[in-house]
């Protein structure tokens, strides 16, 4: 027993001077950086409390206290940077090989998502943005555009029952909109989600963002076989096997409408000589839709690519897809049922782009007009940072312009909830001011969809999504604030949502 004892204090006491000497040298750098003073082991872990959900508010209060510049951070072995300068930030983004994202972060997405887009490296994460990309190409946009109209179509037949009457429950009915836009656009594949708001996906995917952001932020759930002995877990796993089945789902249904198509193309060319090979290129390279394009695609050794690496693309598109779009197009409203005068001037604009036939659903060419609604949806996401923060994990010292160094191994994070607070960039931040996005400003002032190599390849497709469907709403509904009692409850998770929804009051304009 002794000497267990003491062999445990061996390994105990070379881990710890190791570690000494590494933090030492990093150390060093971080401390040109304000923050509060880390305390061992735990870092800054209690100055963010346990409560995950709070933990944003933290963050922003140690940031206003320290001088509302870049700060840093320690959570155990961890240490972050976060960023609210535009140049410091485009020095982070733009960087051609600081691209892995931080450790933390990983750890807390993948039990959802895998080795998917959003978290590999290397050579997958190569093949896959190379192969998504013509998806979300702007030739393509007008394909993607009807979509949107004509779900906007059953999306008003409910809204239509709320007219001058009762709260509509924006999330409630937004996101199996948007889930349905997407799976028929990307995946080929028609849902009707809308016409079923409880089912199992959209309930599991309401636990997702607070999942992922406690297994962020509660440090004691990196402790797996702790953490497999408690509910979370249990629930976490449930929520896990939903939405990966869901994606299932979606794959075999793609596949039957392939092989049926595929069949039909061979049968009404029996007396032609076909090639299956040129069949499949022939389609792919025809507008082909994103999930088409991930199960004719082969892995590095020549062989057909697993359902299994499909299932974790998908499961991730699927769920970020719909869920960004939804919590953007619906603070949106929010934000313009609280200031009817800006509601009033976003109408006008769609008067004065449709010759007053507010009837008349948009054209890509008509979303390009928009300038004013554009300038709307972005102060709205200033003010309700739709992703609250993004960073990368760094594999060599990052030099700022200012000389300040971030040491390897640390994260870079780009602060939203704060960098879009910065009066030094966005004056009188907390005013909900749309003109200033009429106004130049700094490129990196604002980039809710990241940038540079890493940026998210779906931010086209997100554009036309939110202002085909706020274009839409707002030609035939006035939106309302709700009563008293009814206003949205904001927390800062993975993503800003609302506890308690997004309550509001609709009246149908008179066309």
């Amino acid at each position: 027993m002794f000497f267990i004892l003491l062999l445990c204090f061996i390994v105990c006491l070379v881990f710890v001077s190791g570690h000494s000497r590494k933090r030492a040298h990093r150390w060093e750098k971080l401390s040109e950086f304000p923050g509060d003073t880390p305390i061992p082991i735990l870092g800054n872990g209690l100055h963010l409390g346990f409560d995950a959900d709070k933990s944003a508010n933290k963050l922003l209060a140690m940031w206003e206290r320290h001088g509302k510049q870049n700060i840093r951070l320690s959570l155990g072995s961890e240490d972050w940077i976060l960023l609210t300068d535009p140049d410091d930030i485009a020095t982070i983004l733009n960087h051609p090989t600081e691209i892995s994202k931080p450790l933390d972060r990983n750890m807390a997405m993948k039990p959802f998502f895998g080795k998917s887009v959003s978290t590999s490296e290397g050579e997958r994460w190569k093949s896959t943005r190379k192969l998504m990309a013509s998806s979300f190409h702007f030739n393509t946009l007008e394909g993607k555009v009807d979509d949107v109209n004509k779900y906007c179509d059953r999306l008003f037949e409910i809204f239509d029952t709320y007219d001058g009457k009762g709260h509509v429950e924006l999330y409630r009915y937004v996101r199996p909109f948007m889930y349905d836009i997407l799976c028929t656009s990307l995946m080929g594949v028609e849902t009707n989600l809308l016409a079923d708001c409880d089912h199992a996906y959209l309930k599991a995917g309401a636990k997702v963002v607070k999942i992922i952001t406690h297994n962020y932020f509660s440090y004691w759930r990196n402790i797996r076989l702790l953490f497999m002995m408690t509910p979370q877990y249990k629930e976490m796993m449930d929520t896990i096997n939903t939405i990966k089945q869901n994606s299932t789902n979606i794959i075999l249904e793609r596949r039957k409408i392939l092989n049926n198509k595929i069949e039909k193309a061979l049968n009404n060319n029996k007396n032609v000589d076909m090639d299956l090979e040129n069949i499949i290129e022939s389609k792919l390279n025809n507008g082909g839709c994103l999930l088409d394009k991930f199960i004719f695609s082969k892995s590095p050794n020549g062989e057909p690519t697993s359902d299994d690496v499909i299932n974790e693309e998908i499961t991730l598109l699927c769920f970020t897809g719909h869920y960004t779009t939804t919590a953007t197009i619906s603070h949106t409203l929010y934000c313009l049922a609280k200031y009817p005068e800006i509601q009033n001037r976003v109408l006008e604009e769609q008067k004065s782009i449709f010759d007053k036939k507010l009837h008349k659903k948009p054209t890509t060419q008509e979303l390009n007009q928009m300038k004013y609604l554009e300038a709307v949806i972005k102060e709205s996401i200033r003010i309700f940072p739709t992703v609250t923060k993004i960073g990368r994990q760094l594999q060599n010292d990052l030099t700022f312009e200012d000389g300040r160094v971030a040491p390897a191994g640390s994260s870079v994070l780009v602060f939203y909830d704060a960098a879009f607070k910065n009066p030094k960039v966005f004056p009188e931040p907390e005013k909900f001011n749309p003109e200033r996005f009429l106004d130049s400003m700094h490129p990196f002032a604002f980039v809710p969809f990241s940038a540079g190599p890493r940026n998210c390849i779906g931010f086209r497709f997100a554009w036309v999504a939110m202002k085909t469907t706020i274009s839409n709403i707002l030609k035939r509904y006035e939106v309302m604030l709700g009563d008293a009692g009814k206003e949205p409850q904001f927390v800062s998770r993975i993503l800003t949502e609302s506890k308690n929804g997004i309550r509001l009051k609709l009246k149908k304009r008179n066309l």
